[in-house]
């Protein structure tokens, strides 16, 4: 064979390799993406499992502010004795006395005076009772009789006084006599059961009148 025909033969045996080797290496070079982005761009992985929290931080809860307690509430309240809420006044915390007679008109007056001892403020609402009696204690006459309408509550401080009117005539009036001379005073303040005694009151009740008004300030 000759030198010539031995090139040509080499060229037709080549040809068909070098296609196929062409061909191989075009399909290799289009498969290099695996995304269907047309723009060949990278697709995120997302996660379908539940999202994970994070702890929060261990001085999470001293950071906070903290919560001041509620300060209880102060009420305005009025002290024992005093006031509108003040005890009744007792025999025992008060001390009595009766003034000169005041006359007028044919009628004559005597004032009735409490006078709170105790240490703390008192009240009397309401009639004393209120009757002449011998030195036996019988009583003279009967017990004074209430003139006027109630002047509820009177709150007495320590050392402080209220005071009820005694009222009576003077002797001739009505054209009747006058009782006995009393040797004590007994005085029931409102509301209590334990009287108080004044002795001597140079207090004379004439024309069967005998009368007490409630206890005022």
């Amino acid at each position: 064979m000759t030198a010539g025909r031995a090139r040509t033969l080499r060229r037709r045996l080549l040809a068909p390799v070098a296609m196929m080797s062409f061909a191989l290496v075009a399909a290799g070079c289009g498969g290099t993406s695996s995304s269907d982005d047309p723009t060949g761009a990278a697709t995120r992985t997302v996660s379908t499992g539940p999202p994970q929290t994070s702890a929060p931080p261990p001085d999470a809860a001293s950071s906070a502010p903290a919560t001041e307690p509620a300060s209880p509430d102060t009420a305005n309240t009025t002290a024992p004795g005093t006031g509108s809420d003040s005890a009744r006044c007792t025999a025992e915390g008060l001390t009595m006395s009766v003034g000169r007679a005041d006359p007028g008109a044919g009628q004559v007056y005597y004032r009735l005076t409490f006078v709170n001892k105790s240490a703390h403020s008192c009240t009397l609402n309401g009639f004393p009772g209120v009757s002449l009696i011998k030195r036996d204690g019988s009583v003279i006459g009967v017990p004074a009789k209430h003139e006027g309408a109630a002047r509820g509550r009177t709150v007495i401080a320590p050392g402080k006084a209220a005071n009820a009117t005694l009222h009576t005539l003077n002797q001739g009036v009505k054209g009747s006599g006058c009782w006995d001379r009393a040797d004590y005073l007994r005085v029931y303040p409102p509301g209590s059961k334990e009287a108080l005694t004044l002795r001597d009151p140079q207090l004379r009740i004439c024309g069967d009148r005998f009368t007490t008004t409630s206890v005022e300030g």
